[in-house]
């Protein structure tokens, strides 16, 4: 993309400048949810199609399932904390400003989750666009 500034690249390798969209956000914590196996989302039990059989080795998943359920338990994810479930998940911030006025200081707040960690029934995102700071999926 030739609009790339001189940073945009390194900002990128940590989500920046990326546009994915909440059931593209949904579908890869559906994936951690099932192992590695990357489902086509649905709105009803019909049939499965596996889009990926395996998106990242059993060891890499294991230890995004344990950094995403330390992030609710222990960091900054707690507001999603259960007493009766344990809670899988991160929220993140993401700027929507682009060269235009109108999206000046426009933020995109999320969290995105699984439940119960041990046998995942139950997946949810939460994106809010929102005008201002303070803008942070922490506090959702």
């Amino acid at each position: 993309d030739n609009n790339w500034t001189k940073t945009a690249f390194v900002w990128s390798s940590i989500g920046y400048n990326q546009h994915v969209s909440p059931i593209q956000i949904l579908t890869f914590y559906n994936a951690i949810a099932n192992n590695g196996k990357m489902i086509q989302p649905q709105l009803y039990k019909d049939s499965v199609v596996v889009i990926n059989p395996q998106i990242a080795s059993r060891a890499s998943i294991d230890s995004l399932k344990k950094a995403l359920v330390f992030n609710i338990t222990d960091g900054l994810g707690q507001p999603a904390k259960s007493d009766k479930v344990v809670v899988a998940g991160i929220q993140g911030t993401s700027s929507l400003s682009t060269n235009e006025d109108s999206t000046k200081d426009m933020y995109a707040v999320e969290f995105c989750g699984y439940f119960p960690t041990d046998n995942p029934k139950y997946s949810i995102i939460v994106s809010i666009n929102k005008a201002g700071l303070p803008a942070s999926g922490g506090l959702m």
